[in-house]
């Protein structure tokens, strides 16, 4: 039996329930509790595909990646190296569906190259009348020309079907574009003071310092949640309360010299913020 690791990306806006598909598609369970994703969480699963040139073992490494549209580098430095991705709106909230096609499918193709790609379109067990919203999805497969399904975190719906399906087509032959070769305009326009942003660059830096997000995104988001910061509202003074846990972190494995460096470094970018 072929045996294959494959890193997947979900991405769609805040709340549209990524977090809950994971959570169905792997310990089939399922919670109406909304919690924001810090930065990034990768789950593994694995799958056994049939193909014509015998069984694959597949495992999945799923990275959970926050939907706020600010985390520029947190996003980007998740999408490195990814071999798919699954998109993710929420049929209640039209705004989500507008979000996969101006900005989530430029993004990622833009940094990742042209991956496979399947849409999602999540809370299905909301709607009265189906024929709409499958016309809706339809439009935005038929554009971009990779399959779809409603799905339902809650009650299972297509969630394993979709999820197989973006197996397989990791197993084919070809693979990504180079990134260089897709053009797409982003014009995201992110002010880099915004409270976010800032956020964003201090998550990155401390990563980028700890061995990568693998490394350094279980320590943030321990961090984050230890002093209570709200991802989707990071205020001056719990991102100061973050600095100081964060430094002593690294005081763990850096020199002083470098641990003052990099709280100072941090400290201008919280003084800048504005918003």
């Amino acid at each position: 039996m072929t045996e294959v690791k494959r890193k997947v990306l979900l991405l769609g806006d805040g709340a549209v329930g990524k977090t809950s598909l994971i959570r169905r598609f792997v310990t089939s369970a399922f919670s109406d509790d909304y919690i924001a994703s810090i930065g990034t969480k990768v789950t593994k699963k694995q799958l056994a595909l049939e193909r014509v040139d015998g069984a694959a073992e597949v495992t999945l490494m799923i990275w959970d990646v926050l939907g706020q549209q600010e985390y520029t580098r947190i996003q980007e430095g998740a999408f490195a190296n990814a071999a798919a991705a699954l998109l993710v709106y929420d049929v209640s909230r039209v705004e989500t569906y507008e979000s996969l096609k101006k900005f989530w499918i430029r993004r990622l193709w833009s940094v990742a190259g042209k991956v496979p790609v399947v849409v999602l379109a999540n809370k299905c067990d909301l709607l009265e009348h189906r024929p709409p919203e499958l016309s809706r999805l339809l439009r935005l497969t038929e554009s971009l020309q990779v399959p779809g399904w409603l799905v339902s975190a809650k009650t299972g719906e297509n969630v394993e079907v979709a999820f197989s399906a973006l197996a397989g087509m990791t197993l084919r032959d070809g693979g990504a574009e180079d990134p260089a070769k897709v053009q797409v305009q982003l014009g995201t326009g992110v002010n880099p003071y915004a409270p976010a942003a800032v956020a964003d660059k201090i998550m990155m830096d401390f990563c980028n310092g700890s061995g990568g997000l693998e490394a350094g995104m279980p320590i943030v988001r321990q961090v984050f949640t230890l002093v209570g910061l709200d991802i989707r509202h990071p205020t001056k003074e719990v991102l100061l309360k973050a600095l100081d846990s964060l430094a002593e972190v690294e005081s763990g494995s850096q020199r002083k010299e470098q641990v003052d460096a990099n709280r100072a470094r941090r400290l201008e970018w919280i003084a800048d913020m504005r918003g």
